[in-house]
């Protein structure tokens, strides 16, 4: 390979692009991360986080890419400096759960009867999941690629042309912008807001009751604070706090959890999911010898999914590119 061969793009720094710039690094290419946004402005920085594929398509794909992240993450809990933890996750489904198969991939789960828990339901299980401390997590991912060699630069990349000059191959990991920089009318917008309340003894483990909604409700501690959530609004691109939404989520969660009645609210963010009716990964050829891997759409499951997506991407490049 010549220098410019051996060069990458990435473009996004969220948990799906540094994953992915990861990989790359450890398979020996130089790797710059392109963002248009600060890194605390991501998409991935306002996430809850914890392991579940969440309207992540198609199953057969990404089961495959949850147990390798889900290994990863099995490996990362024995770092304290990660800010992986696995917890006991209650999961009540009142309306069918698409995702429910992700508790098969795990080591431990089982069964339960919502009733004895207050909720009438179809199915529930209690099963222990990683759970992504997000202002720790990310942080050191990030700090991971930089010690590796790998360069973060803010500048918004409108178009793929723009990189092909300086490198061998693009990675796109835009999220929503992909409906813009990679022309694809089948992203949108699956607008999450959360809220942060003070920790409290009394909650230990993490509560999700599934519905087929425009809202959700979870209950996420974490180290310093516990996530509520949420909203799922499609097709909305608002980036605002809603005292509305705020409201309603302290008003669910507070119903299954009585506790957080004595929690002080620290604060919301909203953060915009990349919806797809399936994840695009995959390369693609772009005239003159140029191509972008795309490695977008993951909706709500970029957490989920990251590592396995990653290891795809790099058996990929080192494919397009070792050829």
């Amino acid at each position: 390979m010549n220098d410019q061969s051996k060069r990458i793009a990435v473009i996004g720094q969220g948990i799906i692009g540094l994953s992915c710039a990861q990989r790359l690094l450890e398979a020996g290419f130089s790797v710059d991360i392109f963002s248009k946004d600060d890194f605390w402005k991501t998409t991935s920085t306002s996430a809850g986080a914890y392991w579940w594929p969440h309207r992540a398509y198609p199953e057969e794909r990404v089961s495959i890419w949850s147990k390798e992240t889900y290994d990863v993450f099995k490996k990362d809990k024995d770092d304290p400096n990660t800010g992986i933890t696995f917890e006991k996750h209650l999961r009540f489904c009142l309306d069918p759960d698409d995702s429910a198969y992700a508790r098969h991939l795990v080591d431990e789960w089982e069964e339960v009867d919502g009733v004895d828990y207050g909720l009438d339901c179809a199915e529930a299980f209690l099963v222990t999941l990683p759970v992504i401390d997000v202002p720790t997590y990310m942080p050191f991912l990030k700090q991971k690629v930089q010690a590796n060699g790998g360069k973060i630069l803010i500048r918004d990349i409108n178009k793929f042309a723009e990189l092909f000059t300086d490198y061998g191959l693009v990675i796109n990991c835009s999220g929503v912008g992909a409906r813009e920089l990679a022309n694809d009318n089948g992203v949108f917008p699956i607008r999450g807001q959360v809220v942060r309340v003070s920790p409290s003894p009394e909650i230990s483990r993490s509560t999700r009751i599934y519905q087929k909604k425009d809202e959700l409700t979870l209950v996420l501690p974490r180290a310093n604070d516990v996530i509520l959530g949420g909203t799922a609004q499609d097709n909305d691109w608002s980036l605002d706090v809603r005292d509305k939404d705020t409201q309603d989520i302290l008003n669910r969660c507070r119903k299954i959890v009585p506790a957080l009645e004595n929690c002080e609210v620290l604060g919301a963010a909203v953060g915009l999911r990349p919806g797809r009716e399936v994840v695009r990964l995959e390369l693609e050829r772009i005239g003159n010898g140029n191509a972008v891997i795309h490695n977008y759409g993951h909706g709500g499951g970029g957490y989920t999914v990251a590592w396995g997506c990653a290891n795809e991407v790099k058996d990929l490049a080192k494919e397009y590119l070792l050829q």
